[in-house]
């Protein structure tokens, strides 16, 4: 059973709210235009009075990394970035820094490492690989670019330092050498970053450090890590950092690895009981827990979206569980790499869906009380939110339509987020916060293929005049666009992937409230909407509002014969308890996407991925309180 946990992550112990400021809308040049016309097809409810807690201003972070090429501390892309705002950078990217030396290479590291990929669990033999150890100053953005980059954003940072060093140096006392080299950049840094993290994915394979050669260390390590051995070196890394900023009069905040899914049964042996150990380790010495994951794959828009709604719903509810189950200190969450799945064809992550996704998982992230999140990567060649490939006849810095989407996000964001559920339609989803002027910002997403009318009702919110809204879509009807309208400008010229010389001028649509707050929706699209506050309440009354899915509803999987992935969604008329089993021909239950969560009333809908299943017929069956149905559907591979 899931712990009930509406606010965490909201207490004092979050540093991330420790400098939170109250933020004011900023109303936005307007035109105003006319209502649609028609009866809404969708109502999205807002509640007010339903706060689930402060913003942290940490969510619109992103990363950088050194070995990208080109400097990236330069006036065209400081530009863009200074447009879009990030409040924080991380640095100096992800693997690589566990093979990464701030300011010179040691003399106490191998030629060579295990390559834990080629690890066998039985025979305990794999293969050697370089190591390529790299340093600051061969690069263009070395640390001190970066700390300049920074100080013209005006932005904090998160630092990432070498934690491998403690499991492959070669010293008598790598643990304590890699600390002393961790406190060294500490104090270098002089109190500029406030945020950093010991090491990233050590419990991950692929990671230097996470398989050592024990013939060549001399402290006596075992040759796999484990969440107990990372636990304490964490204390100890943390110790020395913490003790170097102190002597300057400096804090900082250090945050260590945990897992976000279920290991128990995990082909990698060490991450069954890592999380578990690491707790037990690190006690309270970590000020923040980290985490790690890339969302999609191949799907299209609809499904695309659906499957990462569901999958960072499920990453962060079992965090949540993970740390009320093993007793540990209940530290904020920082998701410090993260974007669209890397098997996703570079079409989906050039396109709007990528602009999509991003609006989507930061909005969950904000839901979820997350209190970072650093999305990778800002450059990185053809694919990164700003273009640094090969093709000179496109700008250097170029901004990708998730710039755009990004632009306006951090905008119509306020300072507290609150509940809004959706009636009508499955393909709607809905965010909703407040600022502290009275503003109300709403983000709706469409992942559908049919353009809707939307009806929002804001209940315990006294409107005023007018309610303002950007739209974002890509204009046509294939999966993938690769520009994006921003209501209905779009780009100057072939190389531009959304209006970028008139972004900043671009008027919102400023509707007259009046008795009711409408709009249109267009098929893969985002409106950004802002309310303003005032001293009236919304008379308006359609028959959706009060007649709209008044009995429990499971409805049919789609697509259904289906591969592996199928959407199943749901209505419930009030608040229940729900539990979703799947059955095979024979009776025989072979998962439980939901097990006796609670879930408010109104439309839900989950992804359920059947990888590890055989082709064949299965049954899925919901029981909500006394409600209980089940309906077929094809699996065909």
């Amino acid at each position: 059973m899931l712990v009930a946990v509406p606010l965490f992550g909201q207490d004092s112990t979050n540093c991330f709210l420790n400098d939170y400021i109250p933020k004011k809308a900023i109303i936005p040049l307007s035109v105003d235009v006319n209502k649609p016309a028609g009866t809404a097809q969708v109502v999205v409810t807002i509640n007010t009075a339903d706060t689930l807690g402060k913003i942290s201003q940490y969510v619109f972070g992103n990363a950088v990394a050194v070995w990208v090429g080109p400097n990236q501390d330069n006036p065209a892309l400081l530009k863009y970035l200074n447009m879009l705002s990030p409040t924080l950078i991380r640095f100096p990217g992800g693997s690589w820094s566990d093979i990464y030396f701030w300011d010179k290479l040691p003399d106490d590291i191998p030629g060579t490492i295990p390559d834990g990929t080629t690890y066998n669990y039985s025979t305990g033999s794999y293969n050697n690989i370089s190591l390529y150890p790299q340093a600051g100053p061969w690069y263009s953005l070395t640390p001190d670019n970066y700390y300049s980059m920074r100080s013209q954003l005006g932005t904090q940072g998160l630092i990432t330092i070498n934690y491998a060093y403690a499991r492959y140096g070669l010293s008598d006392d790598p643990v304590n050498q890699a600390a002393h080299e961790a406190a060294n950049w500490v104090r270098y840094d002089a109190g500029q970053t406030e945020f950093w993290e010991i090491g990233n994915e050590n419990a991950g394979p692929w990671e230097a450090g996470w398989l050592i050669d024990t013939t060549q260390n001399k402290d006596h390590q075992p040759a796999l890590i484990t969440g107990d051995l990372y636990g304490k070196h964490f204390k100890i890394f943390a110790d020395s950092m913490k003790a170097a900023a102190a002597e300057n009069g400096n804090h900082i905040y250090i945050g260590g690895q945990i897992l976000h899914f279920d290991a128990s049964n995990d082909s990698d042996i060490p991450n069954r009981t890592w999380n578990q150990e690491f707790f037990n380790q690190v006690g309270d010495s970590a000020d923040f827990y980290v985490m790690h994951n890339y969302y999609g794959g191949t799907y299209v828009t609809g499904i695309q979206l659906m499957y990462d709604r569901s999958t960072i719903e499920e990453n962060l509810s079992y965090i949540q569980q993970d740390i009320a189950d093993n007793h540990a200190s209940p530290k904020p969450i920082a998701i410090t790499e993260w974007n669209i799945g890397g098997s996703s064809p570079q079409a989906a992550i050039t396109s709007t869906m990528n602009g999509m996704d991003a609006c989507l998982l930061i909005n969950e992230m904000i839901k979820y009380n997350v209190g970072m999140a650093c999305r990778w990567l800002i450059a990185t060649g053809e694919t990164g939110m700003f273009y640094n490939g090969s093709n000179t006849s496109i700008p250097l810095w170029n901004p990708r339509p998730d710039f755009f989407y990004l632009y306006y996000l951090q905008r119509f964001t306020g300072d507290h987020v609150i509940s809004a559920s959706v009636n009508g339609s499955q393909d709607i989803y809905a965010y909703a916060s407040m600022f502290a002027s009275g503003h109300q910002g709403v983000v709706v997403i469409n992942k559908g293929v049919n353009s809707l009318v939307v009806d929002l009702n804001p209940v315990n919110f006294m409107v005023g005049d007018k309610y303002y809204i950007y739209s974002l879509n890509g204009g046509d009807n294939i999966n993938y666009p690769q520009s994006v309208l921003v209501n209905n400008f779009g780009p100057s010229s072939s190389v531009e992937w959304g209006p970028l010389d008139s972004l900043t001028h671009i008027p919102a649509s400023a509707y007259q409230i009046g008795n009711e707050i409408k709009f249109i929706s267009p098929a893969s699209s985002v409106q950004f909407i802002m309310i303003e506050p005032g001293n009236r309440v919304l008379t308006a009354v359609n028959e959706l509002k009060l007649n709209v899915n008044q009995q429990f509803k499971l409805n049919q999987n789609y697509p259904n014969p289906f591969n592996p992935a199928t959407a199943i969604s749901y209505y419930l008329p009030k608040q229940s308890i729900v539990t979703i089993k799947i059955y095979d021909i024979m009776g025989r239950e072979v998962a439980v996407p939901i097990r006796n969560k609670n879930e408010s009333a109104g439309d839900h809908q989950i992804s359920f991925n059947a990888a590890n299943l055989t082709s064949g017929v299965y049954f899925y069956k919901i029981t909500a309180g006394s409600f209980s149905v089940q309906k077929k559907m094809i699996l065909m591979k």
